[in-house]
Order: C-alpha cells, then sequence, then structure tokens
C-alpha cells in the first residue's frame, strides 16, 4: 500500500482534502476493475507509457507534475506486481513516485537514450513488488547484428555496414520469476515517424526486427520451461494495419481480450502485450470472468477517477483553473482544451494495459514428476 503519509508534507493542508478524495475516488475504481493481488497464484503485470516522467528543461509539454500527481501514478502501479514503463527520463520525478510505494517495491532502468538516435532522452524501466518478483540477475539492451538492422545494408565495404540502423530506443530485455512462473520479458518504445511514408515503414521495420530477433530466441526461452514476453509502446495503429501483422508474423501472440485501443481517444492500439509461451498461459489470460468475477486482462481508465473532464458529468478542471491560466495555452487559448491537453502531462495520454498471469505450477509439477518426467 503506497505510504500515504507522504500526503502531510508534499500536499499543502488546503489542498489535502481534495486529494484525498481523489484519492479514495480512484482506489475506489481500482478495486472495482483490477483484480486483487495474491500471494502467490497469480501474477499481475502490466505495461504504462508514462508520458515524459521526469522531462528535463523548462517549457516541456505544460511544466513539471503537480505533488498530488505523484500519489495518482503510485496508487495505479501499486495495483500490479510487475510494470514495464516506458518514457522515463530523469530519475529524481521516478523517485518520487518511489518514496510513496515504499521499500516493498524495486526497478531496473536502462540509461537515457542518446538523443542523436532520436530517442528523447528517455529511459525504458522495470518496477517490481519484491514479494511477489525476483530478478534473476540478467539484463541487457537489445543489439542488432548487422543483417538484422532496421534499414537495408547495401555495398560490400566496412563503410557499408553503417547505413542500417539500431533501434531509435534499444529494446530492453530481463529474466524475472514470480512463483512457479519463469519470464523472459523485452519491453519496447518504438519509433512512430509518421503516418505514412519513409517514416511509416521504418515505424514497421522496427516491430519486425524485434519480433524477428526475440523469435530466434524463443525455442531457448520454452525448452528451458520460460515463457518469453514483448511489451510496452509498438505505435501500432490496428490490429488489421501492417504494424500489428510486423509483431504477429514471427509468432507472438496477443490476448483476445486487448484487441482494444489504449490511447485517450480510443483510436489507436499503440500499447501491446505479446507471448511466446506455452498456450494454457494465453487460456488463461482470455478466460471469460466467472460469475461477476474479476478478469483476467484489462485496459485501466485513468481519467475515470481524477482529472475527470465533464463528459459524464463529474468534472475536476475548476480545482486547476489557477496552474492552467500560468501556461501560455491556458492563458490564451480554450481553456477546456488546454485542460485536456494538460492533465495527460499530469498523468499519461496512454492507459495501463494489464494481464493476470496463473504463476501455480505445483500440480502440473507433481504430475509430471510423478510420471518420472
Amino acid at each position: 500500500m503506497p505510504r500515504y503519509q507522504y500526503l502531510r508534507h508534499r500536499i499543502t493542508a488546503a489542498d489535502r482534502p481534495r486529494v484525498i478524495e481523489h484519492l479514495q475516488r480512484l482506489r475506489a475504481q481500482l478495486d472495482r476493475d483490477i483484480p486483487d493481488k495474491d500471494s502467490g497464484s497469480n501474477l499481475l503485470l502490466a505495461t504504462w507509457n508514462i508520458r515524459d516522467l521526469g522531462k528535463p528543461g523548462p517549457g516541456w509539454g505544460w511544466g513539471r507534475r503537480l505533488p498530488e500527481s505523484h500519489f495518482y501514478i503510485a496508487e495505479i502501479l501499486s495495483r500490479f506486481d510487475f510494470v514495464a514503463v516506458q518514457e522515463v527520463n530523469e530519475l529524481d520525478e521516478w523517485n518520487k513516485v518511489m518514496d510513496i510505494l515504499g521499500p516493498d517495491w524495486d526497478f531496473i532502468a536502462t540509461d537515457v537514450t542518446d538523443k542523436a538516435l532520436g530517442g528523447n532522452g528517455e529511459r525504458l524501466l522495470y518496477l517490481y513488488d519484491k514479494r511477489k518478483v525476483w530478478f534473476q540477475n540478467i539484463a541487457g539492451e537489445i543489439v542488432l547484428p548487422n543483417d538484422m538492422l532496421v534499414t537495408d545494408v547495401t555495398g560490400d565495404s566496412d563503410e557499408a555496414l553503417y547505413r542500417g540502423k539500431q533501434f531509435r530506443r534499444t529494446p530492453f530485455q530481463t529474466a524475472f520469476q514470480s512463483g512457479w512462473f519463469k519470464f523472459d520479458i523485452c519491453t519496447v518504445h518504438l519509433y512512430y515517424g509518421e503516418d505514412s511514408g519513409s517514416k511509416l515503414r521504418e515505424r514497421i521495420a522496427e516491430i519486425d526486427r524485434i519480433a524477428r530477433y526475440l523469435a530466434k530466441r524463443a525455442e531457448q526461452s520454452l525448452k528451458a520451461g520460460r515463457a518469453l514476453i514483448l511489451l510496452g509502446d509498438f505505435n501500432i495503429v490496428h490490429p488489421e494495419h501492417e504494424t500489428m501483422k510486423a509483431l504477429t508474423r514471427h509468432g507472438f501472440v496477443t490476448p483476445k481480450a486487448l484487441a482494444a485501443p489504449s490511447n485517450l481517444d480510443r483510436t489507436k492500439y499503440y500499447d501491446q502485450i505479446a507471448f511466446m509461451t506455452e498456450p494454457a498461459v494465453l487460456e488463461y489470460i482470455d478466460r471469460p470472468a466467472a460469475n461477476g468475477g474479476a478478469a483476467n486482462v484489462g485496459i485501466f481508465e485513468i481519467f475515470e477517477s481524477v482529472f475527470r473532464d465533464g463528459a459524464a458529468g463529474a468534472d475536476d478542471m475548476a480545482d486547476y483553473e489557477a496552474p492552467l491560466r500560468k501556461t501560455s495555452k491556458g492563458a490564451t487559448g480554450d481553456l477546456r482544451e488546454a485542460y485536456r491537453d494538460w492533465r495527460t502531462w499530469q498523468i499519461s495520454d496512454h492507459k495501463p494495459m494489464w494481464v493476470r498471469i496463473n504463476t501455480n505450477g505445483a500440480t502440473g509439477y507433481l504430475d509430471r514428476l510423478k510420471a518420472g518426467g
């Protein structure tokens, strides 16, 4: 449970009742929409692009997040056991979230991507609850061999090898275990580019290369009794688009229930969780909820309880009019439109996507042992 005592130190006395009310709404929504964390039978695994968390320098987006936003982000993260997080920049702001989460949590992150590669200076990161998940001391960023570079390499000279490209933001692979469930996991934030033309082709090529590269390693993982999970922000357009085909043509499978938009206006399928694993893992994730119980998969609506915009009759904009009007867009433009954009810099413009995975393999193991396996 997050350390709510920090509310006394980080939120002013005047704002504290309002922030607590918003947290209570958010907690109630999470109780309703996310299954309870249990001690040993299931792993709640998620991916979330948290928009430019800790982006350095003035004038980026709408400026710094409000202190209350760190509590809302921490509250959402705390409901999962393991989260792949994209768009973490400098770690000062991330460490504020970690302080709220408390000592049961840990993380492992990449260094920042060199801006010269087009990666916006961001990190990829894994957050995990140490009571449920343990890091198996293997981590690395994916570097493509020359025959798999994102753009075609032509010519025979050594110089020609440099005409191909690595990923704009290097995928990050690690090894973890939760209960009986062992998994190799790779998170990505792939190139967006444009909606058409050469930059779209480069986006498709990045998706294709990471899926092809990991598919070569999948057999080794499966022989070792490990699932291979590829997840994050792929900038996929929709399930029938070539961006999705580039992911699935190499054998990766996505849960059926996650064929849904993950951006705020419900038009894009950017975020994905894809598997190469035993069929039982996906069957469990896609199993329909029984007797009104919690599902094993979902996309969490981040603005239903906090930073509400009035679409359903509930509106929080008036609470933030003062900080909004201090921004150039809020001072001169349409305040409602400014608020809708501003709040994505407070939480995100992506929604968390999650699955529940059965980690209790004791029965199957005993059956195999009894049979002499």
